[in-house]
């Protein structure tokens, strides 16, 4: 009985190998990041249309689906007001970034390398599939920009440091019709973009310690 049981298992196994479909391809779309923040000294983010673009694999059975990707995916927002308070902190921001007390507006953009890893799940419409998403991800942050200049964002990383790992969730949908994916996903970043930084009261005096990134992707992928 128990080798019987063994070869049906093994069976079981080896028909849903043969009947699930293991594909890959490529991806690119745009983000369009808002970032949540609460910071004393920033009145507001403004949402600023960035980028995507990697590989990606599927392995499907049935009605459902697991989809890792590997993106290369560029974030940010534009920092309103960010002296408009009249608080001092703000000069924290404004001494280590070299920027103009004149410009309010601070342009932040991140550049990561993205693991999401997608949970589907589909029904079929004649030839359409059509299909709901969701899961974890995880980032690593390459480097950035502020107000477009590299040098700018490794001045204020080495006064304040940016978080390098976040990790987050995500949720969306999409169709697949033929060789061609297309999905919308919304993703909720659960860490922080910068690391804290205490000043002598023992104060938090990092905006990006304030931030989480909140990003809707628009996507194609072609699935050979």
């Amino acid at each position: 009985m128990k080798k019987l049981t063994i070869l049906a298992l093994v069976v079981f196994l080896f028909a849903g190998v043969v009947k699930a479909q293991l594909r890959y391809g490529i991806k690119g779309g745009a983000n369009i990041t808002d970032i949540l923040t609460y910071s004393s000294i920033i009145d507001d983010v403004d949402m600023v249309a960035h980028f995507q673009i990697g590989i990606i694999a599927q392995y499907k059975y049935g009605n459902f689906a697991i989809q890792p990707e590997l993106l290369y995916s560029e974030k940010g927002g534009v920092l309103k007001d960010v002296y408009s308070d009249g608080n001092s902190g703000s000069s924290y921001l404004t001494s280590y970034a070299d920027l103009s007390d004149a410009k309010q507006d601070i342009h932040f953009t991140s550049q990561n390398i993205e693991l999401p890893i997608n949970l589907q799940y589909g029904q079929m419409f004649g030839k359409t599939n059509v299909y709901v998403q969701a899961g974890p991800y995880v980032s690593f942050m390459l480097g950035g920009r502020i107000n477009g200049d590299n040098d700018t964002y490794k001045s204020v990383n080495d006064e304040f440091k940016f978080q390098k790992f976040e990790f987050g969730l995500g949720a969306g949908a999409g169709v697949e019709f033929g060789k061609y994916q297309v999905s919308a996903k919304y993703d909720f970043g659960l860490t922080h973009v910068g690391k804290k930084t205490l000043n002598y009261n023992d104060t938090n005096i990092n905006p990006f310690y304030e931030m989480r990134n909140r990003n809707l992707s628009v996507s194609l992928a072609y699935i050979f």
